[in-house]
């Protein structure tokens, strides 16, 4: 569900992550592939996990924001496991699956770039298009 950014609470008293530190990256992700991961709040909109994401994104001037609500109100330890789970339960991409990543990324890269007949191919089809005014 979306939830406007204005009516999220973040009780900065009760949270661990108080600063969200350099969003940099963070912000360009969003831009680029857009929020993946939703924000967690209560039901009275309070933050439970997402405080790096929801920086982000007020960064980038949204008005709203996707949430998935938890019914944790009444219960302050499970809020407070919610948001450590959040950050702790969770897995590095280890040093082989980063060059996987990387060689995965180079061979996306040569399909769409082509063969060399497809490249020049295209590149005629391009100077013949300028040379007749056609498309």
């Amino acid at each position: 569900m979306k939830i406007p950014l204005q009516q999220i609470v973040v009780d900065e008293g009760h949270r661990i992550r108080k600063e969200a530190g350099d969003l940099t990256s963070l912000i360009a992700s969003i831009q680029k592939v857009g929020l993946l991961n939703p924000i967690v709040v209560t039901a009275d909109y309070r933050l439970v996990a997402g405080f790096r994401r929801l920086s982000a994104c007020r960064h980038l001037g949204w008005t709203e924001i996707e949430a998935n609500v938890v019914p944790y109100k009444d219960d302050p330890l499970l809020l407070l496991d919610a948001e450590v789970a959040e950050n702790l339960m969770r897995k590095d991409f280890t040093a082989e699956e980063i060059m996987a990543i990387e060689q995965r990324r180079q061979e996306i890269m040569r399909m769409m770039r082509g063969t060399i007949l497809q490249r020049f191919w295209r590149w005629l089809r391009s100077l013949w298009a300028k040379v007749t005014g056609r498309r």
